[in-house]
């Protein structure tokens, strides 16, 4: 077991020696007389506890315990050993950052007891600490993570926004998987009949995958995982992520996530069926108003048709023409 370090400020020989003698199998003590040694030993040395006289040769501790504590130090402890016992030493002992006070006049068997006891509070202490750091950065990586996460989605969401051409959707989504570095394939099924197929660096989807699309479509729920795989499907959307994550925040948080961007696309796919309907009725409109321009109901008519017209084109979200900044 690790021995803790400890600096010992104490001008008595005889209490030094005993305290040193008490706390031997757990601490390695560095011994200092007075205030100007235990300075000068802290600009050379980390410890892990500070045991402080209250009155030394050159001042009392007070003001030296306060500066061993600003900053507060979490991984150390002070504690005062004093033959003072009245509350005020112990007040101001506390405001200026101890965690203990120790009476000089008790016997030696109940000092050993309570630099055990100490010890021991010190060793809980740090294995406290160090889970509670861990804790806090997988929270903060967690939360950095999150972030990446709705981002990707979010710049996602707005490519596919007024995306008219369905063959887009592989460049869009290859630029969303690779936030993850992971390895998919996608179908997309029109009510026509039509398939699109997109896969990591435009492959070419196998019979296998096709085969696997068909019988998992027909017998399985929206979402369903089986190994490292998760296949997510829409009504007209259908995805498989082949490399999930295995920890199971990770993967928890992306099946929310592709849920959603599955749903989303489906949702355009729907969007983009409606303006290729609303092209063919403008077209036709466009002929039958074209010997009608004098025409007043005509000329509205072709008001009517520029609007639509106007919502069916393609909007520039690429980058060059995006304000938003994506950490």
């Amino acid at each position: 077991m690790k021995k803790f370090k400890v600096l010992l400020v104490e001008d008595n020989p005889i209490y030094a020696q005993l305290v040193q003698l008490l706390g031997k199998d757990k601490a390695d003590f560095t011994w200092c007389t007075n205030l100007n040694e235990a300075e000068v030993s802290l600009k050379d040395n980390q410890f892990d506890i500070y045991l402080l006289d209250l009155y030394l040769p050159d001042g009392d501790s007070i003001e030296f315990c306060r500066l061993i504590n600003t900053p507060k130090k979490d991984e150390t402890i002070t504690v005062f050993l004093s033959g003072e016992t009245e509350l005020e030493w112990r007040l101001r002992a506390f405001e200026a950052g101890a965690e203990n006070y120790i009476p000089k006049d008790i016997p030696q068997q109940l000092l050993k007891l309570k630099l055990d006891s100490l010890l021991d509070y010190q060793a809980k202490r740090l294995r406290a600490l160090k889970h509670a750091k861990k804790d806090s950065q997988l929270q903060t990586d967690r939360t950095f993570r999150t972030q990446l996460d709705n981002n990707a989605l979010i710049h996602f969401y707005r490519q596919c926004l007024n995306l008219n051409d369905i063959s887009k959707f592989s460049g869009f989504l290859a630029s969303l998987m690779e936030s993850w570095e992971l390895d998919y394939v996608a179908r997309l099924k029109l009510t026509d009949g039509t398939e699109y197929h997109f896969k990591n660096n435009d492959e070419a989807i196998c019979e296998m995958e096709l085969e696997l699309f068909d019988e998992l479509e027909v017998n399985t729920a929206n979402v369903q995982s089986f190994g490292q795989s998760t296949f997510f499907k829409y009504q007209q959307a259908e995805l498989i992520v082949k490399n999930m994550p295995t920890d199971s925040y990770s993967k928890g948080s992306l099946i929310d996530i592709f849920h959603y961007v599955v749903e989303a696309i489906d949702i355009r796919l729907n969007e983009i069926a409606k303006l290729h309907h609303m092209n063919t009725i403008i077209n036709e409109i466009k002929e039958h108003t074209h010997t009608h321009q004098d025409d007043k109901s005509m000329a509205l008519l072709n008001e009517l048709v520029d609007d639509l017209a106007a919502i069916t084109k393609d909007k520039d979200l690429s980058d060059d023409n995006d304000d938003l900044v994506f950490f």
